[in-house]
């Protein structure tokens, strides 16, 4: 079977219209219909004038002999995609593109674009070489797991190879790929990370214990009475903030999921967002209640203009100086806020839906370290006594 370049009159003689000859005729790999003809969709000047047209003319033929090369190796391998268009097309181009219209945020993108350069270098691809569909195969996502497995910590591994699972289904459900590819090929289960979290003794002392930037400390206690994450507390505004019968909440949008939440949050709570520099100990003479529509504005302001290395110090010192020896960080907060709910035997349902997860499986997680908190305490009394002693 071999394939050849024809060139076919069209635009009244002006332009030659591309198409690929087979022969003898190959099964459209849909229809089955014996195929001869495979219009390229690219078209040559008859009498190019200019030295542009001349160029153009130039760099149509070697696109079209790249593409009949490849379509030559294609039909040697029994393989027909190149016959439908849309998965003649460049995949990397495809996820770029998917990245960039995804309701995700920029760290999310960030982490999508990672996983295609990994994807690209298991590959061995140039920045500007495209992979066409028709190229991926089960043994080319295979051998992208084992690469991800062997260059890359487990849990990483499993998000990137999660991205790009997640671009080849959509390209299959928008009838890029024939078959649904992923469905061959497992997923790369994420390991179990351990949940540090802190005690209600241990965040009583950081309570009491000053620190350095006591923005910092307002906004992390905050964190831990209500399980907010550091971006959303950054952006929290009074405005936000609602005074019900049964007690104030925030109403906001998740920066992570674009989800909105409502959360009933404590009085002390809206205590430490009205102070201001104060040591947020010292909270008694503080309102319980703002008047609702009495304060705007940003709620911790100058919290996300702070120099990543500046917050670090000053919080990794507030730690030390508590003498919490656990490797504490921002969002060990929120992990201490689903904790002690859960250990304070709040149900898990309403749990998930204030920490605002989309699954309540994300939510489990905090239940295996409770179980295994309450086995800890359990064996945690033992007696001095023999075993005639029992008797």
């Amino acid at each position: 079977m071999k394939a050849t370049l024809r060139k076919r009159l069209i635009d009244n003689g002006t332009r030659y219209s591309l198409r690929l000859d087979i022969y003898p005729p190959a099964p459209h790999p849909e229809t089955g219909k014996l195929t001869r003809f495979v219009n390229l969709g690219i078209s040559l000047h008859v009498n190019p004038k200019s030295s542009e047209a001349r160029q153009e003319n130039k760099e149509t033929m070697a696109l079209a002999n790249a593409v009949l090369a490849k379509t030559q190796l294609q039909l040697h391998a029994g393989r027909y995609d190149f016959m439908i268009p849309a998965r003649q097309a460049d995949f990397i181009e495809f996820f770029k593109k998917l990245t960039l219209e995804k309701n995700i945020t920029a760290k999310t993108k960030t982490k999508w674009r990672t996983a295609l350069r990994k994807l690209q270098a298991s590959l061995k691809l140039k920045p500007d070489q495209p992979l066409y569909f028709s190229e991926i195969d089960k043994n080319l996502l295979e051998n992208f797991r084992t690469y991800l497995l062997q260059n890359s910590m487990v849990n990483t591994a499993s998000t990137d190879f999660s991205y790009i699972r997640t671009a080849l289904n959509h390209a299959y459900r928008n009838d890029m790929m024939k078959v649904k590819i992923t469905d061959q090929v497992k997923a790369i289960a994420p390991q179990r990370t351990k949940i540090v979290f802190l005690t209600q003794e241990e965040l009583n002392i950081l309570a009491k214990t000053p620190c350095g930037k006591p923005l910092i400390k307002r906004a992390a206690l905050f964190a831990a009475l209500t399980g907010m994450r550091i971006a959303d507390i950054a952006h929290l505004r009074w405005e936000d903030v609602v005074f019900e019968p049964t007690g104030p909440c925030v109403h906001f949008r998740q920066r992570k999921t674009k989800a909105l939440n409502y959360l009933p949050i404590s009085p002390q709570a809206i205590k430490i967002a009205a102070s201001t520099d104060e040591p947020a100990d010292n909270l008694a003479d503080k309102p319980t209640e703002i008047p609702e529509g009495s304060r705007t504005g940003i709620i911790f302001p100058r919290l996300m203009e702070l120099h990543c290395n500046c917050y670090r110090h000053f919080f990794k010192e507030w730690i030390h100086d508590a003498g919490i020896q656990k490797n504490i960080t921002f969002h060990t907060m929120r992990h201490t806020f689903a904790t002690l709910q859960l250990l304070a035997n709040t149900n898990i349902k309403t749990l998930s839906e204030m920490l605002g997860h989309t699954k309540i499986e994300t939510t489990m997680i905090y239940a295996h370290v409770v179980n295994a908190s309450r086995r800890a305490a359990a064996d945690a009394i033992i007696l001095d006594m023999g075993e005639d002693d029992i008797l």
